[in-house]
């Protein structure tokens, strides 16, 4: 009986071993981590950034127990828990963390939408600041260039309010804090060829600069096309990222 008990707790083992080596989430963590970064997405989703920071972190520190560990699955799994960790710190304003992380993530995960314009808006934040600082604000526009001529998808999986309207507000932005206002179809360049990529109805602004004024508000006149690109850009933020 026992030389019984013993050859089917092997076989029981054998199973259970044969189980994990089928489900590669049993070597990192398995459900309990994924669902640890699912929680930190819902709050993150729900505004409380520093509780989704810590939730993240916890995670982040599980994942590490199991640093051995090199599966596709372990590499999505860590590049998704930077990313977040990444849209945490922008959010609290912690931009230089922040690319630090996105940078950290992709090199798991290069063709991640969240991660690429997470780190699109940290150099931006990097840069917009005085006096401005070109070069973080040339490698937003650089991301963001890349972003529309890699083909990944048009939303952030995590976080489906962050999609190409980010992208294309980031570049007006980011053309305006250059100092240029251009439309410039050909090279897809300039503060105003993003604002029409996000809004047609300010195409009249090619015309005459006596006819500038803000759509739908009023017949009030500006002083420059830089006052009038800029006061569409405000607007333009409240749409995107509505309070």
């Amino acid at each position: 009986m026992k030389k019984l008990n013993k050859i089917t707790l092997m076989i029981m083992m054998i199973f259970v071993f044969s189980c994990e080596a089928d489900d590669p989430k049993s070597f990192y963590g398995g459900t309990d981590l994924l669902d640890i970064v699912e929680s930190a997405w819902v709050s993150f989703r729900d505004g409380d950034y520093t509780a989704s920071l810590e939730t993240f972190q916890e995670a982040k520190d599980m994942a590490d127990e199991q640093g051995g560990t090199d599966t596709l699955l372990m590499h999505s799994t860590y590049g998704n828990i930077h990313t977040g960790i990444g849209w945490c710190n922008l959010r609290l304003l912690n931009a230089d963390s922040a690319k630090w992380h996105f940078t950290k993530s992709q090199s798991y995960v290069l063709y991640s939408f969240g991660t690429s314009v997470g780190l699109m808006a940290a150099y931006f934040e990097l840069g917009n600041e005085i006096p401005i600082d070109i070069t973080q604000i040339n490698l937003a526009i650089e991301i963001g260039h890349w972003i529309f001529s890699s083909g990944m998808g048009e939303e952030f999986e995590n976080d489906i309010t962050i999609d190409v309207s980010d992208v294309k507000l980031l570049m007006a932005r980011s053309y305006y804090a250059k100092g240029d206002l251009s439309n410039s179809t050909d090279l897809e360049t300039g503060a105003l060829y993003w604002i029409l990529q996000l809004d047609s109805d300010y195409a009249y602004l090619n015309g005459d600069p006596v006819t500038w004024n803000l759509y739908n508000s009023g017949t009030q006149d500006f002083d420059s096309l830089d006052e009038i690109i800029l006061m569409i850009l405000r607007a333009l933020e409240s749409e995107v990222f509505p309070a």
